[in-house]
């Protein structure tokens, strides 16, 4: 009897852990775009799961930051910045609601993010809070919109096959 239970328990275990959660693997990478560079932060593991059907809403959000160079990305101290920007708009979205946080794309002096939703009502309501509280002197862009097949993700943020290339990444399909 404590044979079979045993073995209960090991067969358990095994399943469970087929069912974990894919690992973040953040990639960052520069392109070329029609008035400069850009720089593009993106989470690679959902590419093995986008679309996530229970989230087809997405909100692209982000501010307008001065421009320091003629390239229009951010200088050293702009990017420390915007990287707090970034981790308290995260956490506090986190903390509202359930979101799948995909990546940024950084391009003319703005820094707009990509986050996944499931509520879009919910999701603007706790932006506009955000921004209420937490950025009150910004200007921010705010777009929700249905997004099913993760176009956004899929299309935009997650690099092409000549990036791929350019920079050697090899990814784990």
């Amino acid at each position: 009897m404590k044979l079979r239970i045993s073995q209960i328990f090991v067969l358990v275990g095994l399943m469970i852990s087929g069912y974990v959660v894919a690992e973040e693997q953040w990639w960052s990478y520069l392109s070329g775009q029609e008035s400069g560079p850009s720089s593009t932060r993106v989470d690679l593991s959902f590419n093995k799961l986008a679309p996530v059907s229970d989230y087809p809403f997405v909100v692209v959000t982000g501010i307008t930051y001065e421009k320091q160079n003629a390239e229009g990305l951010p200088s050293p101290s702009q990017v420390d910045s915007l990287n707090a920007f970034q981790e308290s708009l995260v956490a506090y979205l986190e903390s509202k609601i359930p979101i799948k946080y995909a990546g940024t794309f950084t391009y003319q002096n703005e820094q707009l993010h990509y986050i996944y939703v499931q509520n879009k009502e919910k999701a603007e309501q706790a932006i506009n809070s955000f921004y209420s509280t937490s950025c009150q002197g910004c200007k921010p862009c705010i777009n929700v919109k249905l997004d099913p097949e993760w176009a956004g993700y899929k299309n935009f943020l997650y690099p092409s096959k000549q990036i791929i290339e350019y920079y050697g990444l090899v990814i784990n399909e």
